[in-house]
């Protein structure tokens, strides 16, 4: 009997390291932290200045903050409150995000309203999310340092992100960047060993950005795009585990539409279809232009000034053939089969689903674009730049000298950015110091109401000759404002005392809006002042049938009835005014 011999048991022949890993950590455990460190205090540093700055009344710090009446309660009932859909609060801003507003509600509690605590919450979760970048980066491109360094320095230094950080209303971007990167990383560490409990923790932060800010919602597109990356094999699995989160994004979506359905979208009719397209298609390019070159910055982007010839400006047209080569080159790079195509079209493609929800093909507000709107979207942009930076020093031969030559410049960008941040965090100081920036570009008719916020503060200020100023390049641009020539009129007689200037905008004003009760009730004043009273009566009691609670009002035409001798009238109106203090003061 033949005895059975057994074949040795051949073990796998250990395979080779892949090339990234000449650029990973090694054995350097100090490593990430040391860079962590470094990248959060770069961070502080660069938006330090704006611990100085103050809010932005005229535009929604007032809502936000100010006036915010949710703030000042955080007791069970406040909190549900705070959380409650369909909120007056939430009507107002066309917005449902609980978690900024709870946050903001601690700011209030423990500082009031000092804007330095709202500044500073700010500024820190900033410098988080860039070590959350760096992290996302790292474990994305299987623990590269320099893809990470490259795009933690880029999101942190980038002169367009200081709109969402030194702007005390844009806490809500901060925030839900916050958790939205965590719940990204939480997916890439639940991809090492498919544990369940990583990918509840994804759907959880996913959850908290999501009441932060309903700009999270592309969050599932982009978890598709991360196994996309990973090369992982389509199953049913893959989708299941999806489901929960696109169910989230749909609704959290359908609220949000539901909200800005109320005021902030405009009207389908408003541009034609393929203005629409211009418009998108502009945004797309634009932002990646300010990606490599932010140049013009401003807190307001008008939608362009149709020519003569009843056509958008050149940039507009040009701008969807150049997406329409974006396309073609993303379907082209989709074919490849190497790692380096397959980066570009995760990049560009995490820039467009992120960035896609405000291109303005469903036009919302005034402006059509905004930098705050970047702050997640150049995450993708920044990745491909790190990732061909390092996918060129890789190489062997002299073309790894093209990757430390992109490293170099980029750190040479980012040194000019962090000059540029820095100064730009200034331009937020105040409202007056915000709109003058943005007047510095654009002074036309699109801007009336830019003017009419600098002239507000102005005012506030007793800066007279500087609001009056504003109010006249307004009605340079709109001779028919109302607004503008009943704020003359009453800027010539309060500080001027130039009571015939004062009459003549006012009348202009009555002739552009014969029903508005605040000119009427000026120029009723001034005619009072003038010593007209038959025609201080009749502007007053005009004004008063379009307003019968302003007691101000009242007591004006109480001082007319007088004045032309009609005291019985007079003494009626004066009972009618302790009449309505009374139910008030009970």
């Amino acid at each position: 009997m033949k005895a059975t011999i057994k074949k040795p048991v051949q073990k796998p022949l250990p395979q080779p390291k892949p090339e990234h890993k000449k650029t990973s950590v090694g054995k350097n455990k100090y490593l990430i932290p040391a860079l962590l460190s470094i990248l959060f205090i770069i961070s502080i540093l660069d938006f330090l200045p704006m611990l100085k700055n103050g809010f932005i009344n005229t535009w929604d710090d007032g809502v936000y903050v100010i006036q915010n009446k949710l703030l000042a309660d955080l007791s069970w009932q406040g909190i549900v409150n705070i959380f409650s859909y369909g909120d007056d609060l939430q009507k107002q801003i066309n917005n449902y995000h609980p978690i900024t507003i709870l946050s903001l509600a601690l700011n209030y509690k423990f500082s009031g309203l000092s804007p330095t605590s709202y500044h500073l919450t700010n500024m820190v979760f900033h410098a988080f999310n860039a070590l959350l970048v760096f992290l996302f980066t790292f474990y994305l491109s299987r623990r590269r340092i320099l893809p990470a360094i490259i795009s933690g320095l880029l999101f942190a230094l980038h002169p367009m992100h200081v709109e969402s950080v030194a702007w005390v209303s844009e806490r809500k971007d901060v925030l839900y960047t916050f958790f939205f990167l965590g719940g990204l990383i939480a997916y890439l560490k639940y991809l090492e060993d498919e544990k369940t409990w990583k990918l509840a923790l994804a759907f959880l932060l996913f959850l908290f950005s999501c009441l932060s800010k309903a700009m999270a919602v592309p969050f599932p597109i982009i978890l598709l795009l991360i196994d996309y990356l990973n090369r992982r094999n389509f199953s049913w699995k893959l989708i299941v585990e999806k489901i929960p989160f696109f169910g989230l994004a749909l609704v959290i979506g359908w609220m949000s539409v539901h909200l800005q359905a109320l005021s902030a979208i405009n009207k389908f009719e408003t541009f034609t279809f393929y203005q629409r397209i211009m418009h998108a298609s502009y945004g797309f390019v634009t932002y990646i232009q300010k990606f490599f070159f932010p140049a013009d910055l401003s807190a307001f982007y008008p939608y362009p000034a149709i020519t003569s010839t009843g056509v958008l400006p050149l940039p507009f047209r040009v701008a969807p053939f150049v997406c329409l080569a974006v396309v073609g080159l993303l379907i082209w790079l989709a074919t490849r089969k190497k790692e380096m195509p397959r980066i570009i079209v995760f990049g560009i493609l995490f820039y467009f689903f992120t960035v896609a929800l405000v291109l303005q093909f469903l036009s919302v507000g005034l402006a059509i674009m905004a930098e705050r709107y970047t702050y997640i979207p150049y995450i993708g942009l920044a990745f491909i730049v790190g990732m061909v930076a390092d996918y060129f020093i890789q190489k062997k031969s002299s073309v790894r000298y093209v990757g430390w030559g992109l490293s170099v410049a980029t750190g040479i960008l980012c040194l000019v950015f962090f000059f540029k941040t820095n100064d730009r965090t200034k331009v937020w100081k105040n409202d007056i110091s915000l709109w003058s920036d943005v007047l510095k570009q654009y002074t036309d008719g699109r801007m009336n109401f830019i003017y009419e916020k600098r002239a507000e503060k102005y005012l506030e200020k007793d800066e007279y000759e500087a609001a009056l100023s504003d109010y006249l390049s307004i009605t340079t641009n709109n001779p028919s404002n109302t607004l503008a020539l009943e704020s003359i009129g009453r800027i010539y007689g309060k500080y001027y005392n130039d009571l015939g200037k004062a009459i003549e905008y006012l009348e202009k004003a009555y002739a552009t809006d014969p029903k508005n009760p605040t000119v009427l009730s000026s120029l009723g004043v001034a005619m009072g002042i003038k010593g007209d009273f038959a025609k201080s009566l009749d502007y007053l009691l005009q004004a008063y049938e379009l307003n019968k609670a302003d007691t101000s009002l009242m007591l004006n035409i109480s001082a007319s009835y007088n004045n032309l001798g009609m005291t019985e009238k007079a003494k009626e109106i004066d009972r009618q005014i302790n009449s309505i203090r009374a139910k008030k003061g009970s």
